[in-house]
């Protein structure tokens, strides 16, 4: 359905126009980009410069497929501004009834059309709005994508990877080849997820540099502090991206976690800037009930989103969609998991039954869970996708069956309290304090009847302490107040 109304849109703008024909002269343009600058092409080329347009539309979802493949900004980063300044990459909204608001993610066109999202975000080349470049070039569906080589000769390229818009100014534009940087890694954001405090972390370092990348030291910092030194070796050759593991560690929630390439091929990073990488790490939070409430944002498409989540054991418990009536909306559902015996982590799926994700429509798109009035899970998400699987979203612990549990045998009193608990028990006790998070705050074993539990130092709020006695075996939530 999605792509029926992109086509019919397409027809609406460009009845009666005839692409631009190959090895055609470039027509000359001056426009002003989003922010004040000002790009004339026939300058660019006099440099000896190649130019690359991408002619786009903020509503078409195939152009904002491209957009975030990265292949221009690859391009732009190595041999543009960002790079050698060897090569011009320019954005333009090509389509005339397009608002500017659209190119932000926000507004809609006189057809009703809304923006993929916001283009102008994360994105390090120009963006330039004007219907004028898209008249002038012929254009007659979007994304069209042109390469124009300094002797002013334009020629068609469609979604070309970065490799491929290297080789083809090498081959067509130039007599040597392009420059670009030797030594320049890139290190990418990534995410882990867990519902354990511990793991191995994983960043990613894309080679922008001519030379191929086979030896870099990578330090992961916790806070800023060096945790782990890793010297990796391999053969990354350029636009291509090495994965860097590191040893597996316990991990501090609410931490801040980069992964910084601090030399590559024996030599330091040209931009040093670009070889910091973050890492988010997202620990699994606790559901402490059964019932959860889950918030659906949708897109212009709600007939097409579907959800589900899994167990541990990959069985899906529960599910939902696709969901009829007003689009780009929230809905509301409630779903259970099972009071188990022992502790599980459960994964959230999003699903599109057409394949392109929950990315149509100027509103966030995703989810969120709540476990009474804690928010304990989140995803929003403009991608394109079938099935979207998230790893720990969400932690169960143990929770023990009516009767197991002897109230005489042990109690924690008061609670709430002001981090001062009583504690009564007929035999030693073992006791586990965690936060909601999963960390551990406090431990302590061989506790008789009579002590005093002192969680003073802790913050106020909710946790979870884990008992064991000779005859007794629970979890109890304990409020300080």
């Amino acid at each position: 359905m999605k792509k029926i109304l992109l086509i019919a849109a397409l027809a609406i703008g460009f009845t009666s126009q005839a692409q631009l024909p190959a090895n055609s002269p470039a027509p000359d343009f001056t426009v002003t980009d989003l922010n004040g600058n000002t790009h004339h092409l026939n300058d660019y080329l006099a440099q000896g410069k190649t130019v690359i347009l991408d002619i786009s539309a903020a509503w078409c979802g195939p152009c904002w497929a491209y957009h975030n493949s990265g292949s221009l900004d690859d391009v732009y980063e190595t041999f543009g501004q960002g790079g050698s300044d060897e090569v011009v990459v320019l954005f333009v909204e090509g389509d005339s009834v397009t608002p500017v608001e659209m190119l932000y993610g926000t507004g809609t066109d006189e057809y009703g059309r809304v923006p993929q999202g916001n283009w102008v975000e994360n994105t390090p080349y120009p963006i330039i709005d004007s219907g004028l470049i898209a008249d002038l070039y012929e254009i007659t569906y979007f994304p069209t994508v042109y390469r124009i080589c300094p002797d002013g000769i334009v020629n068609e390229i469609g979604s070309a990877s970065a490799t491929s818009i290297r080789n083809g100014i090498n081959s067509n534009c130039v007599t040597t080849p392009l420059v670009g940087l030797s030594n320049f890694p890139h290190s990418n954001a990534t995410e882990f997820r867990s519902c354990v405090n511990s793991g191995a972390l994983v960043t990613k370092v894309r080679n922008l540099g001519t030379n191929t990348m086979t030896s870099a030291t990578i330090v992961l910092k916790e806070n800023g502090n060096p945790i782990e030194t890793k010297n990796w070796t391999g053969n990354t050759t350029q636009f291509n991206t090495a994965t860097i593991t590191f040893t597996s560690a316990t991990l501090t929630p609410g931490a801040t976690y980069v992964a910084e390439v601090t030399s590559v091929n024996g030599g330091s990073p040209l931009h040093p800037e670009q070889a910091i990488g973050d890492i988010a790490v997202n620990l699994a939070q606790v559901a402490t009930s059964t019932e959860l409430t889950l918030n659906i944002f949708t897109d212009e498409y709600p007939e097409e989103i579907k959800w589900r989540v899994k167990n541990g054991a990959g069985t899906v418990i529960a599910n939902g969609g696709p969901y009829e009536g007003e689009n780009s909306t929230m809905i509301t559902e409630t779903f259970s998991v099972p009071a188990g015996t022992a502790d599980d982590c459960y994964r959230f799926e999003l699903q599109d039954t057409y394949g392109d994700g929950w990315g149509i429509g100027a509103t966030q798109h995703g989810v969120q869970i709540f476990n009474g009035d804690a928010l304990i899970f989140e995803k929003f998400t403009n991608d394109a996708f079938t099935t979207l699987p998230v790893l720990a979203a969400f932690k169960t612990q143990v929770v023990l069956g009516v009767g197991e549990f002897d109230s005489n045998a042990f109690a924690i009193y008061p609670n709430p309290s002001n981090g001062l608990f009583n504690i009564r028990t007929t035999s030693s006790a073992t006791i586990l304090v965690s936060d909601l998070t999963g960390k551990t705050v406090y431990s302590g074993s061989n506790i008789n009847d009579g002590a005093v539990l002192d969680l003073t130092a802790l913050q106020t709020g909710m946790y979870i302490a884990k008992v064991k006695t000779a005859t007794t075996e629970t979890v109890e939530k304990l409020i300080i107040k």
